[in-house]
C-alpha cells in the first residue's frame, strides 16, 4: 500500500510545477502575457508542421514516381522520401532566422513541435493498443518517417545556427541584468 503522506507531497510538487508552467500563459496585470516565448514558439510550433506537411504532400508524390522508375530498392526509396522532404522543411524554416527578434524562438518551436510529436506518438499507440507488433510496427515506421526525420532534421539545424549565433553575439553590457538583451 502507498504512504498517503507521501502521496500528498508529490501531488503538491506536481501541482506547483503544473501551475508554473501554465502560469506562463497567464495574462499580467498590463494585458500581456508572461512569457512570450512560449506563446510564440507554440504558435511557431503548428506553422512548422504545416510547412513539412505541405514539403510531405508536394514532394513525395512526384518523388516516388521518380524513385520508383529509377529502380532503386525499398530501403533507399524510403530513406529519400524521409529526407528530402524534411530538408526541403527545415531549409524552408530556416527563413525564421531572417526574422528580427529573439533567435530562441526557433529552437523552442522545434522543442514544442517534439512534444507535441511524442503525445501524439504515445496516443496513438495507446490507441492502437500492443495486440500486435505489427499495429506497432507500423505505427513507429510511420513516426519514424514522417516525424523524426523532420524533427532531426530540424532540430540539428535550429540549434546550430543558435549556437553560432550566439558564440558571435556580444555579451550584455549590464552585468546587473545578464537577460537584458541590446
Amino acid at each position: 500500500m502507498a504512504n498517503p503522506i507521501r502521496q500528498k507531497e508529490i501531488d503538491e510538487q506536481v501541482g506547483k510545477f503544473a501551475d508554473k508552467f501554465w502560469g506562463a500563459f497567464q495574462m499580467m496585470e498590463n494585458g500581456r502575457v508572461k512569457s512570450t516565448l512560449m506563446l510564440y514558439s507554440f504558435c511557431l510550433c503548428w506553422v512548422l508542421l504545416a510547412v513539412y506537411g505541405g514539403c510531405f504532400a508536394l514532394i513525395n508524390p512526384w518523388l516516388d514516381s521518380l524513385l520508383k522508375s529509377a529502380g532503386l530498392p525499398v530501403l533507399a526509396i524510403t530513406l529519400l522520401e524521409a529526407l528530402l522532404p524534411a530538408a526541403a522543411g527545415t531549409a524552408a524554416a530556416s527563413l525564421v532566422w531572417l526574422l528580427p527578434g529573439d533567435k530562441r524562438l526557433l529552437p523552442a518551436a522545434y522543442i514544442w513541435l517534439a512534444l507535441l510529436m511524442l503525445a501524439c506518438l504515445v496516443a496513438l499507440i495507446l490507441l492502437m493498443g500492443w495486440d500486435s507488433w505489427d499495429s506497432v510496427s507500423l505505427v513507429l515506421h510511420f513516426f519514424g518517417m514522417f516525424v523524426l526525420a523532420p524533427l532531426a532534421t530540424g532540430l540539428g539545424a535550429s540549434f546550430l545556427a543558435y549556437h553560432l549565433y550566439s558564440k558571435k553575439r556580444p555579451p550584455a553590457e549590464d552585468p546587473a541584468r545578464p537577460w537584458k538583451r541590446q
